[in-house]
């Protein structure tokens, strides 16, 4: 835990990676978050399941990420994280406790989500 840019799956500045596909995975006991798209376009996560993490599950970093797809993901028991993750300008994102769907750029896609516990 704290370690920025760690994460079970990570799409990290890649800018338009059209086609590209996170679908049926489980994300199980993640010490920190669970999918992160973050700087990328065009990311279709479908199908996953994310169970007893720490911190915010799925997300779009800094509002930048467009036309992602967020369908039919499921996350469940988020838990506030022991040590903190401090993003590049200071801020403390988990601060008030975790989301299943933390959003910060609306021009995404988000169908069908269900966030549970």
């Amino acid at each position: 835990q704290g370690n920025l840019g760690r994460y079970p799956l990570h799409f990290h500045l890649c800018r338009d990676v059209d086609g590209s596909v996170l679908s049926k995975n489980v994300i199980y006991d993640s010490n920190q978050r669970c999918a992160v798209v973050h700087g990328s376009h065009n990311v279709t996560l479908y199908d996953n399941v994310a169970l007893h993490s720490f911190g915010h599950c799925y997300v779009t970093e800094d509002g930048f990420e467009q036309d992602n797809v967020f369908e039919r993901n499921l996350g469940a028991g988020m838990e506030k994280p022991t040590r903190k993750l401090f993003a590049s300008d200071g801020v403390d994102s988990d601060e008030r406790g975790p989301s299943v769907f933390w959003i910060m750029s609306p021009a995404n896609h988000w169908i069908e989500n269900v966030a549970a516990g």
